[in-house]
């Protein structure tokens, strides 16, 4: 039977299960009448023959599994089986159940929560377009080849650099502190000027109204701001009917186009910018012809390397660095640097330390389980026995076993998933400058795969052992209940060595949690190199 075939068969017996049934039956009982008219023919009595036919043809029952395993569906029967036995067995041992399931939600839900931190801050933590093609480009001192920078262009600079043939878009910004007037008291607002692509370039539409478009540079710069969506939620309750309404900056009104989505928190070295503002507005308020410089942004075309692009905008800082040789250093290269890179180097090291961390922990939990499952296997002995004895092969034991050790480690990995989004949530929270602000942990397919994956390979690799030693029972010595018998030797050889491994790996993460401890609090004891009593920081 081809596979199309087998589909159509199974999606019929699935969906149409009662039509089947009665199908089956109509053609059980089609055979059973025939059977009974032939026997009549050699001169049998109807009762006497209805009789013998339906103990040689079988019960309907015996007709609706053969039927189920002439398509292939019994497996899938049998495997149902398991899983409705191993969810009541949970019901049934209650103690077990709790210790098994929670040392399990612990490793899985820590190791869930840093695949969640890990994939929100350096996976996939900006929410722009093509972000992996966005580049900061940096100047290297290549006499301090760790020394990298930023640098600023004028609108010349930068309007020669987006001629560059490996960017496909070039984006300017520069933060500055304003004050929002025209209530009781001044309130200090972080304004960001950013060029008016800016919504081409990030291609994120706004929660509310519109973004920053070229018609906004027109006649020296349109007064207009779009908002960030924690100072919309602060400053105007969140109210809908904010587009249109007028912000003033500095005693100047600014119309309100639009309001940008909670997902986008847009920040240069700063700080996240509360107020989004066309960058044809910015200039220097005692000498107004003279223009700012701002910082670049670049997106290089699909398909061009950072190395590529590199290469060919070195040419152009150069010349800019003979024009105005001050900002740039003597000897120096260019460098476009994928926007993430900042924070993997901050925090890269850390993070794959702590998941290899909570990795021993879901070990440790594993090992547990394992011998859990050891010890109440040895009180089932006598049923696996009968289990055996009544003609189940080996492979049925197995997997009977392993799908109970899958339904715990199921139960534990919904348990460990509901606790893991406010354990990865913590880092960002306790210390927020650490990661991309627009880093959010929420649940997507990628975390959902993760933690169905994680769960069905910590079932396999707890409940297997356990499986293939109690899969194959002595029958004679268990079927007698006044020698039920231990693990053998070798068993408890293996055993120890489970025993000794999950100390192992407990003794490694205490070793490695006391020597964070100890060099935090020796962190904290570090002489800052003057007096810190009664130093206060003043900010403008």
């Amino acid at each position: 039977m081809s596979i199309r075939a087998t589909l159509r068969c199974w999606w019929k017996a699935v969906v149409n299960r009662n039509r089947v049934h009665s199908e089956v039956d109509e053609e059980f009982q089609f055979h059973i009448d025939a059977y009974v008219q032939d026997l009549v023919s050699q001169g049998m009595t109807p009762e006497e023959a209805e009789r013998k036919a339906r103990i040689e043809l079988g019960r309907p029952d015996t007709q609706h599994e053969k039927y189920r395993d002439a398509i292939g569906l019994r497996a899938f029967d049998e495997l149902g089986a398991d899983i409705r036995y191993g969810a009541r067995s949970l019901f049934k041992n209650p103690g077990f159940s709790a210790v098994a399931i929670l040392s399990l939600a612990l490793g899985i839900g820590a190791t869930t929560a840093m695949f969640s931190l890990i994939y929100a801050v350096l996976i996939h933590p900006f929410p722009y377009a093509g972000a992996d093609r966005i580049m900061n480009p940096a100047l290297v001192n290549e006499d301090r080849p760790d020394e990298r920078r930023w640098f600023a262009m004028y609108r010349s600079q930068f309007e020669t650099f987006a001629k560059g043939k490996s960017i496909e878009s070039l984006l300017g910004f520069r933060a500055v502190n304003t004050e929002l007037t025209g209530n009781d008291l001044p309130e200090d607002v972080s304004a960001l000027y950013v060029t008016e692509n800016a919504g081409t370039f990030f291609g994120v539409n706004p929660l509310l109204g519109r973004s920053l478009q070229p018609s906004d540079a027109q006649g020296g710069g349109q007064p207009v701001a779009v908002l960030n969506y924690k100072f919309w939620q602060r400053h105007f309750r969140g109210d809908p009917t904010v587009i249109g309404r007028f912000l003033k900056l500095d005693n100047a009104n600014y119309n309100i186009v639009g309001v940008m989505p909670r997902g986008f928190a847009f920040n240069d070295t700063t700080g996240v910018g509360d107020v989004y503002l066309p960058i044809s507005l910015l200039h220097d308020t005692v000498n107004p012809p003279v223009r700012w410089p701002y910082i670049p942004w670049v997106k290089l075309k699909a398909g061009i390397s950072p190395v590529e692009a590199s290469a060919e905008l070195n040419v152009l800082v150069h010349q800019f660095a003979k024009e105005n040789p001050h900002p740039f250093p003597k000897k120096f290269h260019l460098q476009l640097q994928p926007i993430i890179v900042p924070y993997e180097q901050n925090t890269g090291h850390t993070l794959t330390l702590l998941l290899a961390g909570v990795l021993l922990l879901l070990a440790i939990g594993c090992a547990n389980c394992s011998i859990l499952l050891l010890a109440r296997g040895e009180a089932r002995q006598h049923e696996l026995a009968v289990r055996s004895a009544i003609g189940a092969s080996r492979w049925r034991i197995i997997r009977q076993l392993l799908v109970e050790a899958i339904v715990i480690s199921f139960s534990g990995a919904i348990l460990g998933v509901a606790a893991s989004y406010w354990l990865a949530n913590l880092p960002l929270q306790l210390s927020p400058n650490s990661f991309p602000p627009e880093s959010v942990i929420r649940i997507n397919l990628p975390i959902l795969a993760f933690s169905v994956g994680l769960a069905l390979l910590c079932g396999l690799l707890f409940g297997l052992f356990p499986a293939l030693r109690l899969s194959r029972p002595d029958l004679a010595r268990t079927m007698q209940a006044s020698l039920r018998r231990t693990a053998g030797n070798g068993s408890k050889r293996r055993l120890n060595i489970l025993i000794a491994g999950q100390i192992a790996f407990t003794l490694l993460l205490l070793a490695t949690a006391g020597t964070a401890i100890g060099a935090f609090l020796h962190l904290g004891k570090v002489s800052l190199g003057y007096d810190p009593e009664n130093v206060m920081g003043a900010a403008s």
